[in-house]
């Protein structure tokens, strides 16, 4: 019996030989001949080496039956080819890059590899100097130096007009103090001590929020227009940058006049008050109250100017929030604007080769080297299910198809939007076989429901409606019951006035073939296909449905 295997093996794998020009090789000695993939546990198989001499090497082995193997370098450089048995190819590969096949004879396998590589790589190359265009873009520089020198100034002042608004609520706070203790101009004796430790406070509060203000003021560098250059038709962003920096000289000007004095004052005022009380001046009413008119003297005179111009400064930072912002966005949106050219190159060329690769793989569904590219297709559902079950229909033993092809026939992914509905191919109630895919052409909701199903009954009213307005035009229904006994399936469709043709059941309940088929767990559920049986949506009803079927056809 061993020795029957081993000629039978014999007889049936042919030889196959790979001739290799390598360009551009500077590293690479020698070169493996592997299966491209594991099989359980095990490293990859090897099935040949050979020697690189003089830039050439010559691989031979023999096989049984096509599958994808890798040529494996010294650094664990692959490049992947699908053999079959009786090649005899001869092509070149560039060491610096050995994605890219050169040139190849002898395999239709690795040419149609050739013309796919070629495309991805053109694609890649095409992102990569369309970023590096961006990189460069004179508009892009532009803005993104403009930004980078406006922005960080304007956020930085923006939080210090907090430290402001601050200083007025604490001179607001002073000012009613005052207004309390003295409401005729004099301080009465009684409210003394609550001024003098009232004012204190509100002044040490008012000094630290005013130098933080000041600290910042002094050493930031002011923006000027010079630091911006003009550019030909952004005259309007220049525009508000210009007005931008004269409202904020503006601004820090009536700031520095309305407070560094008052501020100078209020430091001298705490500095002698912690100075008097530690030394005890301050303790009899006399001093006390020499110091409290001091006190009085400077918030009366400096304390109804900031007040006087509390609403015009409170005005300047809206202002100037606001024309700081637009000019933000406007640069921003000027970037977004040369990124959006770009990306609308990229994308038209992005889309005829995903529709010219992806034609080209439909092509050569039923060879394995499509293996090798079809995860470059991952939201392509349609595709990936039509190319996985043509190679499991020519390669039914094969590990990887059968992964894959048990992958994409979970229901869950036989069912995903975008894919050709499942055949549904089951009796109606007098017995003759309909399949859904006699409905091609037309728009059809699959409608799986049962006779005693109450939100199933509910429902049906919504889908003859449904069925009476778009009929006309191209709307059917495929409906599959659930049911296990007949008389209550044709009974359910007489009395809901369910009037259309395609009804089907095996009758078996939750047993129903379809229902597996289609991973449906719970009813009413329904699936609504397109004119070329692909699936838009799952689970619509009612409303959902009603507004899916204006938009399809157009009302």
């Amino acid at each position: 019996m061993f020795a029957f295997v081993m000629m039978a093996n014999i007889l049936f794998s042919q030889n196959v030989t790979v001739n290799v020009t390598l360009l551009n090789n500077s590293q690479y000695k020698s070169v493996d001949l592997q299966l491209a993939y594991k099989e359980g546990d095990a490293a990859p198989a090897k099935l040949a080496t050979a020697e690189i001499k003089n830039d050439r090497f010559v691989i031979r082995t023999t096989l049984q039956q096509p599958d994808i193997y890798a040529l494996s370098f010294a650094d664990n450089s692959l490049f992947l080819l699908c053999l079959h048995p009786n090649d005899n190819i001869n092509m070149t590969l560039d060491a610096t890059d050995l994605r890219k096949v050169v040139s190849v004879t002898g395999s239709e396998s690795v040419a149609f590899t050739q013309k796919l590589s070629d495309m991805f790589i053109h694609q890649k190359s095409l992102l990569d100097s369309l970023n590096e265009a961006l990189q460069n873009d004179a508009t892009q520089l532009y803005f993104s130096n403009f930004i980078a020198k406006f922005k960080p100034v304007h956020l930085s002042a923006r939080a210090t007009d907090s430290d402001i608004s601050s200083s007025i609520e604490k001179n607001d706070s002073l000012m009613s103090l005052l207004n309390r203790c003295a409401p005729d101009g004099k301080l009465d004796k009684k409210q003394m001590d609550a001024f003098l430790t009232g004012s204190i406070q509100h002044m040490k509060t008012f000094k630290n929020y005013y130098a933080a203000y000041k600290g910042y003021r002094d050493a930031a560098k002011p923006l000027t227009v010079a630091d911006f250059t003009p550019v030909r038709g952004f005259e309007e962003i220049y525009a508000n940058l210009q007005q931008y920096i004269l409202v904020t000289d503006d601004y820090q000007l009536a700031v520095s006049s309305t407070f560094d004095l008052y501020y100078e004052k209020m430091e001298k005022l705490v500095s002698d008050y912690e100075e008097f009380y530690f030394d005890g001046k301050l303790e009899s009413t006399k001093a006390k109250m020499n110091f409290c008119n001091q006190i009085l003297a400077v918030v009366k005179e400096y304390g109804s100017q900031v007040l006087a111009k509390k609403d015009e400064l409170n005005a300047s930072v809206k202002i100037l929030s606001t024309l700081g912002n637009n000019i933000l966005t406007e640069g921003q949106n000027h970037i977004q604007d040369v990124v959006a050219r770009y990306q609308s190159v990229y994308n038209e060329y992005n889309k005829s080769v995903t529709d010219k690769s992806r034609a080209l793989i439909l092509e050569n569904k039923t060879d394995l080297a499509t293996l090798m590219f079809i995860d470059q297709f991952a939201q392509d559902k349609a595709l990936q299910t039509e190319v996985i079950t043509a190679l499991h229909e020519k390669f039914p033993s094969h590990p990887l198809v059968n992964e894959r092809y048990d992958k994409i026939n979970t229901p869950q992914n036989r069912t995903a939007t975008g894919n050709v509905a499942p055949e549904l191919e089951f009796p109606d109630p007098s017995g003759v076989t309909r399949k859904l895919s006699s409905l091609r052409g037309k728009v059809v909701l699959i409608d799986f429901w049962a006779s005693w199903c109450g939100p199933c009954r509910k429902e049906n009213p919504n889908v003859v409606k449904m069925y009476a307005k778009y009929h006309d035009k191209g709307f059917e229904v495929f409906s599959v019951s659930l049911d296990n006994k007949k008389e209550n399936w044709e009974a359910a469709i007489q009395k809901d006035g369910l009037v259309w043709a395609n009804h089907v059941s095996d009758l078996k309940g939750w047993g129903s073939a379809a229902a597996k088929l289609y991973g449906v767990s719970s009813i009413p559920c329904t699936f609504l296909l397109d004119r070329e049986g692909r699936i838009l949506a799952r689970g619509l009803r009612g409303p959902e449905l009603e507004r899916a079927l204006q938009q399809l056809f157009g009302e």
